[in-house]
């Protein structure tokens, strides 16, 4: 054979077969495994007609024409380049700007802070018009809470409530921040303090006790 040197026989056009299959199936994973990492590989359509290209490449270093096979040498290095460096890049700077779009729709994620000392997060939720988080301790042998809520303002100014219950002190200082103390059961107390921060208003919520059966999340 003048095209395919490879297919001279039955058995070598047969074993050129299985070489291409093989080839091109490892060229086919790699894809799938760059789209798993979110590279873009274009539309549907583009994904399932790219599906052919490693076939194609693979068969093309077959071929005895010194240009064919230095085509599919530029395809495999421009393949390995885009999966392996520039659709990764392009992935990161997606991510980015979508973190940037999000933090633009809820400016009030940016005054989330690290940890109060000796805490973890919880759990973390976002809604309309607020972001929530729940902070742990992290010692054993205790209880230790903390809730954080920044949202868009409930009331004009922060309010004490007008019946209190047994335990419960709440004062309101010149600046509008409102501070509320609720004794516990088991000698602990949950502390919350309102303020109001720019066009925010912050809540924290924290709870000590020694008696983990008091605690109240």
């Amino acid at each position: 054979m003048t095209v395919v040197p490879l297919c001279g026989s039955v058995q070598q056009r047969l074993g050129w077969a299985v070489l291409v299959f093989v080839l091109g199936t490892f060229g086919v994973l790699a894809g799938l495994a760059a789209y798993g990492w979110d590279v873009d590989l274009g539309s549907a359509s583009t994904r399932i007609a790219l599906t052919g290209v490693p076939y194609a490449v693979a068969a093309a270093f077959c071929v005895p024409s010194r240009w064919v096979r230095l085509g599919a040498v530029a395809a495999l290095v421009a393949g390995a380049a885009y999966g392996g460096f520039v659709g990764p890049a392009q992935s990161r700077q997606r991510l980015h700007e979508a973190e940037v779009a999000r933090y633009r729709e809820h400016p009030e994620l940016l005054y989330l802070g690290a940890a109060p000392p000796g805490m973890r997060v919880s759990h973390a939720w976002v809604d309309p018009a607020s972001f929530s988080v729940d902070y742990r301790g992290v010692r054993e042998g205790g209880f230790a809470y903390v809730g954080l809520v920044v949202r868009v303002p409930l009331t004009p100014t922060p309010r004490c409530p007008k019946i209190q219950g047994k335990g419960v002190t709440c004062t309101l200082d010149v600046h509008g921040e409102m501070r509320m103390v609720r004794e516990l059961p088991g000698g602990g107390r949950a502390v919350t303090l309102i303020r109001r921060h720019r066009n925010v208003e912050v809540e924290v919520a924290s709870q000590t006790s020694m008696n983990p059966g008091y605690a109240v999340s």
